[in-house]
């Protein structure tokens, strides 16, 4: 009777002591639940973001893959959704029936070649999206020749472009060398650099199809040995005027920029989460801009 008195006891302290072991479980299962798992709020998700990439295919690959690693952190810290359309050739109709289909909050345009596309684009308003322009390299004028007034379009600063062949001139001018000059009416040679009294140092290219001949023929008169394109041609006409034998400036393509690409797209994750979207345009940062120097 005594043994029996003793089991049913042991048993029942078993029970309490599984009771007490399986509440515990429960309340660390619970709490690891929470702690384990990321909980995304519901006020994050009512601010979650989506965002259009298109991308030229003439970017670089470290470019490319700046992008990539970039929207990869806006989906995974940021809760940022995204589509991104690689190697865009052209914005056709198929981009904007996504556009009409999908609704995006930012939409962003990178490479010098899709930004006129684009602004055809934000002209049909197919979206309620900000757009973001974003070049990608230099443009024989230094700049993006076309911009939206409705998109916030980022570039290098053209006074910088601009200053940087000054003095890659100004430096060529200052080895006394005897420069035979090819442009256009609208872009006329400075006087500082070609007073009036050498208006035969200048060859027009306008209407002129004997434009190479006439070089040809200043440049034996004057004993040149350089001729400088000052406005933007193309590099077969480069390369005929390189057969006279002197040497041969294209200022339009002298320089070479690199792009912080990393850097670029921080700022634009900064300011979608600062909420700091502003139309107009605008220059590369310092730090946006790694370097900028003559070819």
């Amino acid at each position: 009777m005594h043994a029996f008195k003793g089991r049913k006891e042991t048993n029942g302290m078993v029970n309490k002591q599984f009771m007490l072991l399986f509440i515990l479980f429960i309340l660390i299962v619970t709490g690891c639940g929470n702690r384990g798992i990321p909980v995304i709020k519901q006020d994050v998700m009512d601010k979650k973001v989506s965002v259009l990439m298109l991308s030229s295919p003439r970017l670089s690959d470290a470019a490319k893959q700046s992008i990539g690693q970039a929207l990869l952190n806006w989906r995974g810290e940021h809760f940022i959704a995204f589509d991104w359309i690689k190697d865009v050739n052209s914005l056709d109709d198929s981009v904007g029936a996504k556009l009409k289909a999908n609704t995006y909050d930012y939409i962003y345009v990178i490479g010098n070649e899709l930004i006129g596309p684009a602004n055809g684009l934000i002209a049909q308003g197919l979206t309620t999206g900000k757009w973001t322009l974003l070049q990608s390299q230099l443009d024989s004028n230094g700049s993006v020749s076309t911009v939206s007034d409705q998109a916030s379009t980022w570039q290098i600063d053209a006074q910088q472009v601009e200053n940087l062949k000054t003095k890659r001139i100004q430096d060529l001018l200052a080895q006394k060398a005897t420069v035979e000059w090819v442009t256009r009416s609208d872009r006329p040679i400075p006087s500082v650099w070609a007073p009036s009294e050498e208006a035969d140092h200048i060859v027009l290219l306008d209407n002129n199809d004997q434009w190479f001949q006439q070089l040809s023929f200043q440049t034996k008169q004057h004993f040149a040995n350089w001729v400088i394109f000052y406005t933007p041609v193309t590099e077969a006409q480069v390369q005929k005027a390189k057969t006279l034998g002197v040497s041969v400036l294209d200022i339009s393509n002298a320089l070479s920029a690199e792009l912080n690409w990393i850097e670029i797209l921080n700022n634009r994750l900064a300011m979608m989460t600062n909420h700091g979207w502003q139309k107009g345009s605008f220059p590369y940062s310092e730090k946006e801009l790694l370097e900028l120097k003559i070819k």
